[in-house]
């Protein structure tokens, strides 16, 4: 293990910084991972024939404590999320370079494009990558097509939410991926879908959509209809009672956002 542990200290990577490349043991190509998280050194190999991973830790100075207490303490911090890439994993692949997918017809029944989407190899999952509104890659989310348990999985970190659709200036807040999805490519030329990825707004969530987002409508699975209303008025936005989930486009629903959007 010392060769791994040799390795990993030749990079010296800084608090917040990760590595991808070969593995020093097994030299599979581009599939040993590094990142320093807080003075903890994760590592791992994602071949299916390497088993290596860990962790090591290392003291950081007090001049770096002291900086990321001001940073995490900052105004400014929160916009560095959405400048935080995030470099997919090995067995997320461009969806179009899977050869046999588990089930090819589910972007056809939510009309995705698979040009917008990746694909989780390794536990069958079609993935969203979340990219900020400055156009950075800051995380994933995979959505299971086996019945795997989480159903949905988030691939790093970021509070960032997961959008879909024209940079626009209003935003229709969702709870999942696929129906924020839905939602920016029916109604691309007025707004974006937004997806929380669950139904709890975040302080976060909260400074993004103000930042970026000047209307806002409220509209999460029916069986979400009291936070609805809460994150609505929360928001300084409008709520929007719906009969199914977004992602499923039932008719009367979007008539109902469409007259809301445009009027």
């Amino acid at each position: 293990m010392s060769r791994v542990n040799d390795f990993v200290d030749s990079l010296d990577l800084q608090v917040g910084q990760s590595y991808r490349g070969d593995c020093p043991l097994c030299n599979g190509k581009n599939t040993f991972t590094v990142s320093n998280d807080v003075g903890s050194i994760l590592y791992n190999c994602y071949k299916n024939s390497c088993h290596i991973s860990g962790v090591v830790h290392r003291n950081i100075d007090a001049s770096t404590i002291k900086e990321l207490m001001a940073r995490r303490n900052s105004p400014e911090s929160d916009s560095e999320w959405e400048l935080r890439g995030f470099t997919p994993p090995p067995y997320l692949t461009p969806y179009l370079e899977v050869e046999h997918p588990i089930d090819p017809t589910f972007l056809d029944r939510y009309d995705i494009d698979p040009d917008d989407v990746m694909y989780d190899v390794r536990q069958d999952r079609l993935v969203f990558p979340v990219i900020s509104e400055r156009g950075v890659t800051v995380d994933a989310v995979g959505r299971s097509l086996t019945g795997r348990q989480p159903k949905w999985l988030r691939y790093a970190s970021s509070p960032v939410p997961y959008v879909h659709g024209l940079t626009a200036n209003f935003a229709v807040i969702v709870e999942d991926a696929i129906s924020a999805y839905v939602v920016g490519q029916r109604f691309t030329d007025i707004c974006t879908g937004v997806a929380l990825l669950g139904t709890q707004l975040t302080d976060y969530h909260k400074y993004y959509i103000k930042q970026f987002y000047g209307n806002v409508i409220v509209a999460l699975d029916p069986d979400a209809r009291d936070k609805t209303v809460r994150i609505a008025r929360e928001l300084g936005g409008m709520a929007l009672n719906l009969e199914d989930d977004l992602k499923y486009a039932n008719r009367k629903d979007l008539d109902n956002l469409a007259e809301m959007l445009y009027e």
